[in-house]
């Protein structure tokens, strides 16, 4: 079993963990890698269209330009307008269909809650030591801390899982080609794996102190479940997005902005 943390100009990190660091820094770097390349991939798709008066189409970089020009077109605050008003709050999914805008709010926020908390957790693992000069003490206090918001968001993700489940199986009328949609499907079953196997794995994590990996039990270091958790959470939730309908929320609020709200 692996005693140590990774060290970094004579500090260390990652010394905590319920995984090896390895696997994860490894599996971390290939999801971001394979994001950025998916992200390229949809911007070079956008850039491809001439606009009008023009000889070339923008292409990635020029398709970028254009998006954050559009945006701020009217000023910043327009733009905090429409970005609170309809991205965050999801005012125009609000006039039309009520559950339909509890079942965003419920996943949209479970899951950016839940990715503000994994950043925050990563920040305090590198800034205990490096600008605060303490041990792995200050990380472990920091994550007990995020344990009840932590919950909080997975359960939220799980009950907009639950409506989006409930609306495809049980819809009528134009929805009904929502129960044929695979790629949602696979969206729902992923996002499912991710937070059973993430509540399971507290569950797990909860009968274990947080310290030192030297002090876990031999069969609690690199627990298969835990492991998979945090294995297929990266690569689904950030090297998947790129190239899934899950991107929409990602393209939703960009249309949303660019459009300037709308109606």
């Amino acid at each position: 079993m692996a005693t140590e943390g990774l060290t970094i100009f004579g500090k260390t990190v990652f010394d905590t963990l319920f995984i090896d660091w390895r696997i994860m820094v490894i599996t971390a770097i290939i999801s971001i890698i394979l994001f950025i390349v998916g992200m390229y991939i949809q911007l070079e798709k956008w850039g491809r269209g001439i606009p009008e008066g023009a000889t070339k189409s923008y292409g990635a970089w020029g398709a970028l330009k254009m998006i954050i020009g559009k945006i701020f077109e009217k000023g910043i605050g327009h733009a905090l307008e429409i970005l609170i008003l309809d991205v965050a709050f999801q005012r125009r999914t609000y006039r039309r269909r009520k559950l339909e805008w509890f079942m965003h709010i419920l996943i949209f926020w479970g899951w950016i809650g839940l990715l503000i908390l994994t950043i925050v957790a990563a920040a305090a693992e590198f800034a205990g030591p490096f600008l605060l000069n303490e041990d792995y003490t200050y990380f472990v206090g920091v994550w007990k801390s995020l344990e009840l918001p932590n919950n909080i968001f997975g359960y939220m993700l799980v009950l907009g899982i639950i409506i989006a489940i409930a609306r495809r199986l049980f819809s009528t009328g134009k929805d009904v080609q929502a129960r044929n949609a695979d790629i949602d499907w696979i969206l729902i079953i992923g996002l499912l794996i991710v937070v059973i196997t993430g509540f399971y794995a507290q569950i797990l994590r909860g009968d274990v102190t947080r310290e030192l990996i030297e002090a876990y039990p031999p069969t609690f270091f690199n627990n298969i479940t835990v492991m998979f958790h945090e294995v297929f959470t990266l690569l689904f939730c950030v090297a998947y997005l790129p190239f899934s309908k899950y991107f929409h929320m990602i393209t939703a609020p960009l249309t949303i902005l660019v459009n300037h709200g709308g109606e």
